[in-house]
């Protein structure tokens, strides 16, 4: 099935207004709206696992947000797994996610957390 755009204006306080709320929440402008406007998209319901089982994970261990997901991972949408790592790194920085902090990214550009960890 195609996707379908929908294109709308917005005045520059209400843009301002939409970045900021989407800056908070660790999400695009775009991802933010949808998120507000349908009652569960399926990031939402992936994020939602993703910090339910990072929730899990023992003092200590370092982790990316793949290796939490498991074999989930190839079964969420591209652009999903993206949102969801700049949204979980933005969370984490913010302090919303107890007890865990970035450690490094890989070569692979692949952010690693660590419960307990260190930033």
């Amino acid at each position: 099935m195609a996707s379908k755009i929908i294109q709308i204006s917005f005045s520059e306080a209400e843009y301002s207004h939409l970045e900021s709320k989407a800056e908070e929440e660790g999400m695009t402008i775009a991802l933010y709206i949808k998120n507000k406007v349908l009652d569960d998209t399926e990031f939402k319901k992936w994020f939602r696992e993703l910090l339910e089982r990072v929730s899990r994970i023992k003092y200590g261990t370092p982790f990316n947000i793949k290796m939490v997901l498991s074999t989930d991972w190839v079964n969420i949408e591209r652009g999903v797994r993206l949102a969801m790592g700049r949204a979980f790194y933005n969370y984490v920085v913010a302090g919303k996610v107890e007890g865990v902090k970035p450690t490094q990214k890989d070569s692979a550009n692949v952010q690693w957390y660590e419960v307990g960890g260190e930033e």
